[in-house]
């Protein structure tokens, strides 16, 4: 009977460790769109980024600058926060904070033109939602 009753505990310990194996080898996949991943990056010498700098004036009668302070690059609204930024390509820059994406073009004769993508919090829209809303601006 002692050993009926050992056996049967032992079964029951054996089966608990299988079950905790198996629990330790589930893959769990998570998904999402490439918008949520942070920018490709790309390297721009202090020289390269001189040609950025300065203010733009905005579609909306609004201006953005964009500056750098020691080794990094910033760009910020009239009036509002800076945000750090990375070049995503030799005309374009994206914000760390995901908050502004921006393309400049400057053209030989002198006239730049782009456009300025920015998340507005809905308290800032007419909207009711609360996730923020991109929106587009032409740089000029």
């Amino acid at each position: 009977m002692k050993i009926f009753v050992l056996a049967s505990i032992l079964g029951a310990l054996s089966l608990s460790a299988i079950a905790q194996t198996a629990a330790n080898n589930e893959t769990v996949t998570i998904s999402g769109s490439k918008s949520a991943q942070a920018p490709q990056t790309r390297s721009m010498a202090p020289d390269e980024f001189a040609h950025f700098t300065g203010s733009y004036s905005l579609s909306n009668g609004n201006s953005l600058a964009l500056f750098s302070r020691g080794l990094k690059k910033y760009a910020a609204l009239h009036g509002e926060a800076w945000h750090e930024i990375v070049a995503t390509s030799s005309n374009s820059f994206a914000a760390v904070d995901k908050q502004l994406q921006m393309t400049i073009d400057r053209h030989e004769n002198g006239e730049v033109t782009g456009e300025l993508l920015i998340a507005v919090s809905p308290d800032k829209m007419a909207g009711n939602d609360a996730a923020p809303k991109m929106v587009r601006l032409a740089l000029h």
